[in-house]
Parts: structure tokens; sequence; C-alpha cells
């Protein structure tokens, strides 16, 4: 009897652990799927975030174009020895770093291209006038905003 006690005890565990995945798979598609829907859309560029849009370049030859419409285009740094690419490159090859999607979280700004890659930069300093210069920080980098 013990005997069979201990089998029903380790089905019903089985079952239960079989449920909590099962569950667990269901919250993260339910969680997920919505975001992942509207990640592979561009949004326009939400308000109060209208001065990151246009043309940005770091030193390190990293340049990010930022449009109204969500959209960016991405040219990597091309100084190997700059330790800012580091910071800021993507790891994206030139055909695919056009019509990257832009989108805005708290203090990150997050350039993606939908289930290929992504790299979140945490906005140190939103766009600001320095003298008649446009810049912003990213990830510790100063971007100029171009003419």
């Amino acid at each position: 009897m013990i005997i069979d006690n201990k089998r029903n005890t380790d089905k019903l565990v089985m079952v239960l652990r079989s449920l909590k995945f099962l569950l667990k798979g269901l919250i993260l598609t339910g969680i997920f799927l919505p975001f992942s829907v509207s990640c592979s859309n561009p949004q326009p560029i939400p308000k109060g975030k209208e001065t990151f849009i246009g043309v940005w370049q770091a030193v390190s030859g990293f340049k990010v174009s930022i449009k109204s419409t969500g959209m960016a285009d991405v040219t990597e740094g091309n100084i190997s020895m700059n330790p800012d690419n580091a910071k800021l490159n993507i790891g994206i090859t030139p055909e695919y770093a056009k019509g990257m999607l832009v989108g805005f979280a708290d203090s990150i700004l997050i350039i993606s291209k939908p289930h290929l890659r992504a790299r979140e930069y945490r906005i140190n300093r939103n766009p600001y006038l320095d003298g008649d210069t446009m810049k912003m920080v990213l990830n510790g980098v100063v971007l100029i905003k171009q003419k």
C-alpha cells in the first residue's frame, strides 16, 4: 500500500509539473505575443521624443539616422581601436542596417531589426543644445546631430 501511495504521489507531482510548465508557457505567450507582433511594425516617434529625430554621429564613426516614422538606418563605427564602438555598435551587416525599428522605454532607446538583432542604449542625456551644436549621450558616448 505504501508503494501504491508513492507511485500515485509521483504521478501527481509529474502532472502538476507538466501543468505548471504549460501555464508558464501560456502566460509568456500572452505577454510576449502582442509585443512581438507590434514590434514588427514601425511606430511613429512618440510625443516628447521628437528631439531624437535626425542624423546622429559619434567620433568613432557610429551613425544613426532616426526618422519620424519610427525607422532608423545605422552605420557601424569603423575605427576598430575606438572603445566607443563596443558601447554603440549593434553588430549588424550593412544590408540589414537599413529600416530598423526605433522604440523608447523609460530612459532607453531601442534600435532593432525584429528576429535578427537589437540593441538597447541607455539615454544618459537627452538631446540638448551645446552652443550651436545639438548633442545627446547614449551609453556614455556623445553623439552630435549632423546638419
